[in-house]
């Protein structure tokens, strides 16, 4: 593996902790050798608080975790944020800058994979340039999604580092093809396309259960409350017409989705393993990808590229996403025809493409058909290992037989 460059793997959490970028890093590091990267984070992991087990990509792997701020719990610390943060840019961040510096000098690292997200952004390119390595950064989301919460002048050092770091780095990785463009256009950024993918796909499943009706499947966070809200009470009021098999929904993951359906039920099965999620997901008839209407999230609805679409896909199941036309997604929902859009708020045009959807089976089976090819071409861990190699320089050949976990 002497090809192979020793990475410091520098973000604001540690991978393997359920965000997005998270599950990508986790999975790409499952296929690096152990003794070739090392990881400095400035987020405490959740999953110390709560006694979980170490992700498979960091078990025997040199972590320094090391907080910008103090822990917001404390009493008053939230009151006291605006202050404490400016400070601690001011007194902390140099002190990090340099703690990551020595920490990547210790152990012999060439190469910097920064994430370019949150308060990583204020180390990832000085720590490059003070260890004399280049630094291969990833987008997983653009700023304005993540830079409202933090106040002006906070805001306005993040936005500069991120440009900085995106000048700096000699290779890139965005979430999806209309931010690898956008990025283009605006910076002159050539990129890859870094998104999670799963090794295979669910097995075919089997007859469907009678008396079950309709299941529909949703997997993580709901990205649209809006959207959420007005699909329940559409299916709501299908289900109160009585004239056809009840709606229900199975959700896996979903912290911080309300219990209350709206006369749908919610079947909810938390975090399951992949293999049982994917299994239990190919028995729905299709799966739902909400988005946000609200036009402060425009952008980030441009841009960015939900996980939970290239699940659904392994899933083989047909995909309804309800949310804007100018979403980066919904162009990729209709240019592989592996579902509906619906682009509306309004019950009648919700309750429509699901009275669509239950009732064309034929529709259902080309679409699951579609899911399966978009998987196996483009939406799947070989891609994603594929993008990771030429985001670091490296063969893909090289990140073969290396997987753990």
């Amino acid at each position: 593996m002497a090809n192979l460059p020793k990475l410091l793997v520098l973000s604001t959490s540690l991978p393997g902790t359920r965000h997005g970028g998270g599950v990508v890093q986790d999975e790409v590091l499952r296929s690096y050798p152990k003794d070739r990267y090392v990881c400095f984070a400035l987020t405490p992991p959740a999953w110390k608080a709560q006694g979980g087990d170490l992700p498979a990509s960091l078990q025997g792997v040199p972590c320094l975790v090391k907080p910008l701020l103090p822990p917001l719990s404390l009493r008053g610390a939230r009151f006291y944020l605006p202050i404490l943060r400016p400070l601690s840019y001011l007194v902390v961040l140099p002190r990090r800058i340099r703690q990551a510096v020595a920490f990547g000098r210790d152990h012999g690292v060439d190469l910097v994979w920064g994430e370019l997200q949150g308060e990583a952004v204020l180390l990832v390119s000085r720590v490059a340039r003070g260890l004399g390595v280049p630094l291969a950064g990833t987008v997983w989301d653009d700023p304005e999604s993540w830079l409202p919460g933090y106040d002006r002048l906070a805001g306005r050092l993040l936005q500069a580092r991120f440009r900085e770091a995106l000048s700096q780095a000699g290779s890139c990785s965005t979430a999806g093809e209309a931010m690898q463009a956008a990025y283009k256009r605006a910076y002159g950024l050539e990129s890859v396309i870094l998104r999670h993918g799963f090794a295979a796909p669910a097995p075919l499943p089997g007859p469907k259960p009678g008396g079950e009706g309709v299941v529909i499947g949703f997997v993580g966070s709901v990205y649209g409350q809006d959207a959420w809200e007005a699909f329940l009470k559409a299916a709501a009021r299908l289900n109160a017409a009585g004239d056809r098999p009840a709606i229900r929904l199975r959700i896996y993951g979903g912290g911080g989705i309300p219990c209350d359906g709206h006369g749908v039920a919610l079947d909810f099965r938390g975090w399951q393993p992949a293999q049982v999620m994917l299994r239990e997901l190919a028995a729905t008839d299709f799966c739902y990808l909400p988005y946000w209407f609200a036009p402060d999230k425009r952008r980030h609805v441009e841009l960015s590229f939900p996980n939970k679409f290239e699940t659904y896909l392994a899933a083989g199941r047909p995909v309804l996403y309800h949310g804007p036309d100018y979403a980066g997604i919904a162009r990729t929902v209709r240019e592989y025809g592996v579902g509906l859009c619906v682009s509306s708020l309004d019950p009648e045009a919700i309750a429509a493409a699901l009275t669509r959807l239950i009732r064309d089976e034929e529709l259902r089976r080309s679409c699951a058909a579609a899911a399966l090819r978009a998987f196996h071409s483009e939406f799947n861990a070989g891609v994603m290992l594929a993008n990771f190699a030429r985001l670091i320089g490296v063969a893909p050949e090289l990140l073969k037989g290396a997987r753990t976990g």
